[in-house]
């Protein structure tokens, strides 16, 4: 791409920190030159801010996206920049309704396929009319759409069923207390793990046949047949309303133009499909990436065969992965209404394999793309890359923030700035090889869990597996077998370890300047560093309410009660989505949407 190709990344030194608000790709303000001398513009082009949907906040810069929900129906939104999350089940379906056209991708026709003036008004007239037409009936179904799915979530937890699930889950809380009183210390892992599996199983046959008795798994299946029919005809009119409009421009199409309309094509679809992802390194796009991390020109301009190449490959998986899922969900959901479950889980399966093989282009690119660069620009952009592919993971720990706020304290003396310093490198050299551990045992462990969790949200919706299995989380059950948040545990407690160190070379007055509490493993999440002041608007209240101790830190005895009170409602929303940067022709980024019901707090 990037050389040869109409529609390559424009690289820019300008490097915005990966992961925070406004990190927009800034080359559209500042250019290179194609080997031929022709100028191009950014791959890293800002979408239009539009509103989040059901777990997924609008992608604006680096802009925030929704975290995986706490039940089946979709999460809340993410921060600004944060980790990506998985979509619950609507949050993947809504992505249904995303439009293929905006308004503001009209001048790309011109800057990147040289429309004259009669051109560039039938492209207008062709996008204004299909912005008419999109926005209402988008508008439309996606309603009808939430107000089954609502009326499904009623059925799985209306009634007395969360005053049952409080007072399971307190329960629960007592008889481990008491369990662990007669054992004399904490119980394993494997002791908890067992305990809550059994418990939960016990309420979810409970649960199973009282849904019976009632006709509310008929209903559910009736209010699912709604949804499969509304999101079927919606498919088909949102196709037809594409097709209009790409075969409109098509015809107006010049004999060199024709030659680059795939390669504008292929452009559309990064921009437009990229961010339909579940898995961690989907949605990278090492165009924006290059963009972004900062390399030297000669560099760039040593990897335009590789971005050409990247360009294709990428192209064709992203094609084969939209076109299974869209033909294969109405086929999926039709399997679970039939109760065929072994066709849903093999859909299922494929739907997985072919996220992987977007992230397998990118892992593969990414290394061919460091391999032909010096070794310092090949180390910006492979750190770069993972930061983009995996937020959470390389997001500054607690730690981090301590050694930068301790290194910039005035009164520091030169001894402890010596041994400060010292220590700051070592640890980072430490947590590099951690965050290297947790990254690949994501890559293994990420697909295997999302997986595991369409197969059970299958089970739920098919009646077959108790909707408790989609709900272990809020009742304490997450010390159960999960590699990666052991890792991240593991690295929690070596950020911890140095922040004490830090903290003893420190006097009592510098000490009382730097982050308190221990540096955070898997619970970080949602929750960050356990400050209240840090932590969404909408749980600060409950949060203040269990600072037993009224020292502005959540504890891990606190969260539990925090937990506890979150529960006594309808749980907190997720926060909204960072606001993302200005972009150089794109305008404002958008916000991330509202969150569904019951927010992640873990």
């Amino acid at each position: 791409m990037l050389g040869t190709s109409p529609f390559p990344v424009q690289g820019t030194p300008q490097a915005q920190p990966q992961g925070q608000p406004g990190g927009a790709a800034t080359g559209a303000n500042q250019g290179v030159q194609r080997q031929d001398g022709a100028q191009v513009r950014p791959e890293g082009r800002q979408q239009d801010g539009q509103s989040g949907q059901n777990g997924q906040g609008g992608r604006g810069g680096q802009g925030g996206r929704g975290g995986q929900g706490a039940t089946m129906f979709g999460g809340g939104g993410g921060g600004g920049g944060g980790g990506r999350g998985g979509m619950g089940a609507f949050g993947q379906l809504m992505t249904r309704y995303k439009a293929d056209f905006l308004r503001r991708d009209v001048p790309l026709f011109k800057e990147q396929l040289s429309f004259d003036d009669g051109q560039m008004a039938i492209v207008e007239t062709l996008i204004n009319d299909y912005d008419l037409a999109f926005n209402p009936a988008a508008e439309a179904s996606q309603q009808k759409v939430q107000e089954a799915g609502m009326r499904m979530f009623q059925s799985f937890m209306g009634g007395d069923m969360r005053e049952k699930m409080r007072s399971m889950r307190e329960s629960m809380q007592q008889d481990i207390e008491q369990m662990e009183i007669e054992n004399g210390g904490p119980l394993s892992d494997e002791a908890r793990q067992k305990f809550f599996s059994t418990r939960m199983s016990k309420m979810g046959d409970e649960m199973a046949a009282e849904r019976k008795a009632s006709g509310a798994d008929l209903e559910t299946k009736a209010v699912m047949e709604e949804i499969f029919a509304e999101t079927n005809r919606w498919t088909a009119e949102k196709a037809s309303l594409k097709k209009i409009v790409a075969d409109g421009i098509e015809a107006t199409l010049g004999d060199n133009q024709e030659a680059n309309w795939a390669k504008f094509q292929r452009f559309l679809r990064r921009e437009k499909s990229m961010d339909n992802a579940v898995l961690s390194g989907e949605a990278t796009n090492l165009f924006v990436v290059m963009d972004e991390a900062g390399v030297s020109q000669p560099s760039i301009d040593g990897t335009v065969k590789t971005l050409d190449d990247y360009e294709v490959q990428l192209d064709g998986a992203l094609v084969a992965r939209d076109t299974f899922i869209e033909q294969s969900d109405p086929k999926l959901m039709r399997s679970v209404l039939d109760g065929d479950i072994a066709a849903a889980k093999s859909i299922a399966e494929r739907q997985i394999a072919l996220r992987k093989a977007i992230r397998e282009v990118n892992d593969q690119f990414r290394t061919m793309i460091v391999g032909a660069m010096p070794p310092e620009d090949g180390a910006k952009f492979s750190q770069a890359a993972l930061a983009s592919a995996f937020r959470r993971i390389y997001r500054p720990t607690r730690a981090t923030e301590l050694f930068t706020k301790a290194l910039e304290l005035p009164d520091l003396t030169a001894e402890a700035r010596t041994a400060i310093t010292a220590m700051q490198v070592t640890y980072l050299a430490e947590l590099s090889g951690m965050n290297a551990r947790i990254v690949t045992v994501t890559r293994k462990e990420e697909p295997i869990q999302r997986l595991e969790e369409s197969e059970r949200l299958i089970g739920v919706m098919a009646g077959t597996t108790s909707p408790m299995s989609m709900m272990g989380r809020q009742f304490g059950s997450n010390n159960a077998a999960d590699p990666i948040g052991e890792l991240m545990d593991e690295r929690g407690e070596l950020g911890t370890r140095y922040m004490e160190q830090v903290n003893g070379v420190l006097s009592p007055e510098q000490k009382a300047l730097m982050p308190q509490g221990r540096d955070g493993g898997r619970n970080q999440g949602a929750f960050g560093t356990g400050k209240i002041s840090e932590l969404p608007q909408q749980f600060q209240d409950v949060a203040k309410a269990a600072d037993k101790n009224k020292d502005g830190t959540i504890d891990d005895a606190e969260r539990t009660e925090m937990f506890r009170g979150m529960r006594g409602g309808q749980g907190g929303q997720g926060g909204q989505g960072g606001q993302g940067g200005q972009g150089g022709q794109g305008g404002q980024g958008g916000r991330g949407g509202q969150a569904g019901q019951a927010g992640s707090v873990n």
